[in-house]
């Protein structure tokens, strides 16, 4: 019988390896009996209440070269499991790309973020509580989404297709704002775009991401472009803890007062970090002025549909797409 709630996990056997390498070879060797473990904000609550039930945990923190942070004239190389604290005190880190400082500084708490990795946070799963509660939705091999005609003021209105869970990340957005690209080691071992590791449900609706397994997520490059602005702006009930209603991530480059080289991705409306490129092309070699920055906002929400409960979100959308990018005209 299903549980709501529940104390402790089942048994397991924690694994330390102590080199990536060694990680990928436990990872394929124990296939789906296993789970990696990162930061494991979200892994242990999925423990606790026997979502997941694997027979070995692979402790990831136990491996020294995956918490590297360095930064250069031309790129930020994070390892992935560098703390969201970390990147959130690293003042220049905070200079060349305020976005991502700025993102990393609204997950959760204090303590959670000392413990929480990006890499974890880029990964976590679907916080849908029909997902994680007792229905059998579509994401969980059911036959409906039980959030479309339920209680749907926190889903989707962008993307959904039969799942409207939200990407619940707060530094994608700004990592894909910022053009950042990862490197997965291991059985599919290669490099790419971050926005391209997101999996839309109209694709694979029980996954949130491309990550195959035996494969590990390693390190974060961001490029570093004299001259780029960034910002984000998250809208929560709460300042602490709450995961965001919606959000917005803007980076770009002023050029003889036009901007250039235009990224504006929005979280917490879509299941994966939405980039609004009809937004983008509003501003697009054209001066940040109030008219421009108008048409940016309402381009936004274009191609919008909300559901019965969160309607609300195509004017908070609008409003935070306004007021990020009037915050880089300063």
């Amino acid at each position: 019988m299903w549980q709501i709630a529940a104390d402790e996990p089942l048994a397991f056997e924690l694994l330390s390896p102590r080199s990536v390498d060694e990680a990928v070879e436990l990872a394929a060797r124990h296939g789906k009996d296993c789970a990696l473990m990162a930061g494991g904000s979200d892994l242990l609550d999925q423990l606790k209440l026997h979502t997941r039930t694997p027979r070995y945990v692979i402790n990831l923190k136990s491996i020294p070269d995956l918490r590297a942070l360095n930064v250069t004239n031309d790129r930020v190389s994070i390892g992935a499991l560098t703390t969201l604290g970390e990147l959130e005190r690293h003042a220049e880190l905070r200079r060349i790309c305020p976005a991502l400082g700025i993102a990393a500084s609204r997950v959760a708490t204090p303590q959670i973020r000392n413990v929480g990795t990006l890499g974890g946070n880029l990964l976590q799963d679907s916080r849908c509580p029909y997902y994680r509660g007792p229905w059998h939705c579509y994401r969980a091999g059911g036959i409906q989404c039980d959030a479309r005609h339920g209680v749907n003021q926190e889903h989707a209105i962008f993307g959904g297709n039969r799942c409207y869970t939200v990407s619940p990340s707060d530094t994608a957005p700004a990592l894909i704002a910022l053009r950042a690209s990862v490197t997965l080691r291991g059985a599919d071992a290669r490099e790419m775009p971050l926005e391209h590791l997101f999996m839309p449900p109209g694709e694979n609706i029980t996954v949130m991401h491309r990550l195959a397994p035996a494969t590990v997520l390693s390190q974060i490059d961001v490029p570093v472009q004299s001259g780029t602005r960034s910002t984000f702006i998250k809208y929560a009930m709460r300042n602490s803890w709450d995961f965001a209603l919606a959000s917005v991530a803007v980076a770009l480059r002023m050029d003889g007062g036009s901007a250039r080289d235009v990224r504006i991705v929005l979280g917490g409306v879509a299941p994966i970090p939405w980039r609004s490129t009809d937004a983008e092309q509003e501003v697009e070699g054209k001066m940040l002025d109030t008219t421009t920055i108008e048409a940016a906002a309402r381009a936004a929400v274009a191609g919008a549909r909300p559901l019965a409960h969160n309607e609300y979100k195509v004017a908070l959308v609008t409003k935070l797409v306004r007021s990020a990018l009037m915050e880089l005209t300063r």
